[in-house]
């Protein structure tokens, strides 16, 4: 497809389109109902259904002719029909037929509400037709292709989005369509393959009808009766976009959501389970010092007398928001200090997990807190501080530092604060430990890799009312700091109205406002 602008005539209107571009692009883009199950804009063109054939011609002086709308490009002057009478009957006879072989149970099914032989009747008015007879399917008999993922080949429509998906994307030759006993094809695994790689579970989502299903959510409420928040993930600095599924305060699942600047509409397996990281560990739910349970005004103070002194060390990483390291920026302007900031390797796989295991160490690049030549992968330089008695207060922001080189037998005298959402053994040993809300509970940004500024949205509420923005706390630390009445980075708006008067490549950018494909900051690409 080239930027060359064409017009075309669709059902009787000229419309523009781009040179070169598919028909059922342009028909989607028109809200033209038209199924095309085994189309998908990121995978190759195969026109296997048939359920998406349209009328067409070149020409005026040319007759219609039947093409399929997935493979089928857009030519100046051409027209497209899709009520062409020889199209529509064949797409009726085509869709009848898989029907007949669709088993009756949509009330339990897991695509209910998102499969498109509901979608396609229900558009086009698809005239009555019985689905019961005396050879339809009716019990459901999942094969294992691994260890999530079941498959129910009674649904499966012959699509092969599953095939191309691992062929196209993942690079590999998993699945392939054999024939059964009953002389239908049938999708299944390669003698001695398994469906077990960290990204599987976007068969799932591929699949129009419903024959790829994921065991964990066989027993969960269906996605249509779930509210979709969006939200990045935190696993790398990729930032894949993603939907936050949730109801009753609860979170039931994380699927992807596209963007074809960051991950296409793809996810890794393991994001999707990112809020059972909250879910099993132990959450830091109270406000402590000392062992007891404290207002947080008392626990504030506590902390405020520690910046009175030249021997604090800080200790934070790339977890934090963008909003969070700007307050943050602010607040260490206003003590002495050093600043220990954490470099969190993991192996990257070349597509959507990066070798940074943090959503935003280009926001905190952004902010100033670190740079890239400072930037640590241990604490074995505060551990010397610490030995040598130049270090007496640590001040960690959501870090375990134990697990990262500081011993835990340490000096009488050092004094540990901990502001973060785990009761791990930093809060355990910390004289005051507050804790602070998690990217589901929470609104802000994250700058990725490529320096593409993202937005996440709150889904649920923090478990208790003593639970706030890590932001928050930074701002109360620093009006009880400075003893200023005027409070100015109370709330979300003003923190980011701070944001764009300070940060120079913020200045044109309104919070509000910031698309969900995000801002790519151009200024501080290499």
């Amino acid at each position: 497809m080239n930027n060359n602008r064409i017009n075309i005539i669709l059902n009787g209107k000229n419309v523009k389109a781009q040179e070169g571009e598919r028909l059922v692009e342009i028909i989607q883009r028109h809200n033209i109902p038209l199924s095309a199950p085994c189309y998908h804009r990121s995978l190759t063109e195969t026109g296997h259904c048939g359920l998406c054939l349209v009328g067409a011609r070149r020409k005026v002086t040319d007759k219609f002719s039947v093409v399929f709308a997935c493979t089928a490009t857009a030519k100046d002057g051409m027209e497209i029909d899709t009520e062409y009478k020889e199209a529509v009957d064949k797409r009726n006879e085509l869709f009848r037929l898989h029907l007949l072989r669709h088993p009756l149970d949509c009330s339990k099914c897991n695509k209910v509400g998102y499969c498109f032989l509901h979608k396609f009747a229900s558009q086009t008015r698809f005239p009555g037709f019985t689905r019961i007879a005396k050879d339809h399917p009716q019990d459901i008999k999942y094969k294992k292709f691994g260890q999530h993922i079941l498959f129910d080949a009674t649904k499966c429509i012959g699509c092969q989005r599953c095939i191309r998906f691992c062929r196209d994307v993942l690079d590999e030759e998993l699945l392939g369509l054999i024939g059964n006993e009953n002389g239908y094809g049938e999708i299944d695994l390669y003698p001695g393959k398994s469906l077990d790689n960290n990204y599987s579970l976007n068969l799932v989502d591929l699949c129009p009808a419903g024959a790829f299903v994921n065991r964990n959510y066989l027993y969960q409420p269906v996605e249509w009766n779930l509210i979709s928040t969006p939200s990045i993930s935190t696993e790398s600095s990729v930032g894949i976009n993603t939907y936050v599924l949730h109801k009753g305060n609860k979170i039931f699942r994380i699927k992807p959501r596209e963007n074809k600047y960051v991950n296409d509409a793809w996810m890794t397996n393991s994001a999707r389970n990112e809020h059972r990281y909250f879910e099993n560990r132990k959450r830091l739910t109270k406000i402590m010092q000392n062992g007891q349970q404290v207002p947080l005004e008392s626990a504030l103070l506590q902390i405020v007398e520690s910046f009175q002194t030249n021997e604090l060390a800080v200790v934070c990483s790339g977890n934090m928001s963008l909003e969070d390291q700007f307050v943050l920026r602010k607040l260490l302007d206003s003590i002495i200090h050093n600043v220990f900031f954490l470099r969190k390797k993991m192996t990257p796989d070349g597509f959507l997990i990066s070798d940074d295991a943090t959503p935003n160490v280009n926001g905190a690049i952004l902010n100033k807190i670190t740079t890239q030549e400072k930037i640590v992968d241990d604490l074995k330089e505060l551990t010397e501080k610490i030995q040598t008695g130049q270090c007496k207060r640590i001040l960690s922001f959501n870090e375990e530092i134990f697990s990262h080189g500081v011993p835990y037998a340490l000096p009488d005298d050092l004094k540990i604060f901990y502001i973060g959402t785990e009761n791990n053994k930093t809060s355990k040993r910390a004289m005051v430990a507050i804790p602070v809300t998690t990217v589901f509970e929470n609104t802000g940004t994250f700058i990725n890799r490529d320096w593409r500024l993202q937005k996440f949205h709150k889904a649920v509420n923090p478990p208790n009312g003593n639970i706030f923005p890590m932001w928050y706390i930074f701002s109360l630390l620093l009006s009880v700091y400075l003893d200023v009445s005027k409070k100015e980075l109370l709330w979300l708006d003003d923190v980011w109205k701070n944001m764009t008067h300070t940060v120079d490549v913020l200045a044109d950018i309104d919070f509000f406002h910031v698309n969900p494909g995000g801002i790519l900051l151009k200024n501080y690409l290499k």
